[in-house]
């Protein structure tokens, strides 16, 4: 049994939900006015068969309002529908959406992160 890659699992789960806005997990050498970086920021595995990794979003736009409504498509999707990705079991949220101003350019950007609970595929 192994602990499935759950960056790539939610990276290919958000990309329907805001295409065509890229979704990756490091932030493109040439950024887009709108994207998501899906990144894990902790969690551990309670055995070897379940994890609870803690998936961070963070969500880049060329205003508030739209890096508002990015991230909380991205948000609702995870909170309502995680299950639907192979292996994870559930979603809850760890750190509530807020707005994080990115430091170097000051581009608006909104953060959450949801904490999954994730199976060991076979």
């Amino acid at each position: 049994m192994r602990l499935p890659d759950v960056e790539a699992l939610v990276v290919a789960f958000l990309k329907p939900v805001i295409a065509p806005v890229k979704v990756a997990t490091k932030v493109p050498a040439t950024r887009p006015a709108s994207f998501v970086r899906v990144y894990r920021t902790g969690g551990a595995a309670l055995n070897r068969v379940l994890d609870q990794p803690q998936i961070t979003v963070d969500a880049w736009a060329a205003n508030e309002v739209d890096a508002f409504e990015l991230a909380a498509k991205c948000r609702e999707a995870l909170l309502n529908n995680a299950s639907q990705m192979q292996l994870v079991r559930g979603a809850t949220e760890v750190g509530g959406l807020h707005l994080n101003p990115d430091p170097g350019t000051n581009t608006p950007r909104y953060r959450f992160t949801v904490g999954l609970s994730v199976r060991a595929g076979r």
